[in-house]
């Protein structure tokens, strides 16, 4: 193969012809353009990612690639680059939206870079279309959410009472899963007592006994007594001893004695509702 070679300015060797065929069968697409945002060149992966051929973006704007509502802020990151000299986008990568030639629009990974050519000042974008990492993240998230609700499962045990069991270690995420869920069960079924057992969780500590408060805290705003049982000894211990006061809580060695209070609690209620 006799591939023209021009000698680069410090001295090495560019293969250009060499470089040309890489970047014409790379499938990312590649686009260059001038200080006022004008295409002068692309790759042929532009056409099966955006549905325009080569020879329609060249001379057109690059903002013809993206979103309509993106055009003023692309323009903005241009000039103040030109004009200052302090990248916000050059020389980085993030994640927006490209615009197809049907309108649709999709999520890219974008990075820029700058090189001068022939004393002007060019920009090269590679573009690639994270469309299906971004269905795979929803898909995880979507999973993650149906884990968490089912960690933090509320139940009504019988009319006015509700139950959640909770199982394992409590972080911020399920904590508030944990109190979203209690709250639309309590609206749900009208609850007048709402039973926390913590049986399962191996571990109270400051942060899990805060959490807890928050959802006692909760559940009373909408007229609900709580009810904390399962609080193992030394959990208990260890929480007088950091100084967590549950002196507003009733609590309860085990679920049983719960729900023979919860019952207490909502006999004396339609008692008082009788009378």
């Amino acid at each position: 193969m006799n591939a023209k070679k021009t000698s680069a300015a410090n001295g090495t060797e560019v293969d250009y012809e060499y470089l040309s065929s890489i970047v014409e069968n790379v499938i990312d697409v590649i686009v260059a353009i001038n200080e006022q945002g004008t295409i002068e060149k692309a790759n042929p992966a532009i056409e099966e990612l955006f549905g325009y051929s080569v020879e329609e973006v060249i001379g057109q704007n690059v903002k013809l690639l993206m979103p309509q509502r993106y055009s003023r802020e692309h323009d903005g990151y241009l000039h103040n680059y030109l004009t200052t000299n302090i990248p916000k986008i050059i020389g980085t990568g993030r994640t927006v939206e490209g615009r197809r030639k049907d309108g649709t629009e999709f999520p890219i990974d974008l990075s820029i870079s700058e090189i001068e050519v022939d004393g002007s000042r060019k920009f090269v974008a590679i573009i690639r279309d994270v469309s299906e990492r971004k269905e795979a993240e929803a898909l995880i998230e979507a999973q993650q959410r149906s884990l968490l609700e089912l960690s933090t499962p509320a139940i009504q045990l019988m009319s006015g009472i509700v139950l959640m069991p909770l199982i394992g270690a409590i972080d911020g995420d399920r904590a508030t899963e944990m109190i979203t869920r209690l709250l639309e069960t309590i609206a749900e079924c009208q609850a007048n007592v709402a039973i926390l057992d913590v049986t399962g969780v191996p571990v109270i500590d400051t942060d899990v006994a805060r959490h807890l408060l928050k959802a006692v805290a909760a559940a009373k705003m909408l007229g609900s007594d709580v009810i904390l049982t399962g609080m193992k000894p030394t959990g208990a211990q260890t929480l007088v001893q950091l100084g967590v006061d549950l002196s507003q809580v009733t609590t309860k060695g085990s679920l049983r004695s719960g729900v023979e209070e919860a019952l207490r609690l909502q006999g004396v209620r339609m008692t008082r509702e009788q009378g």
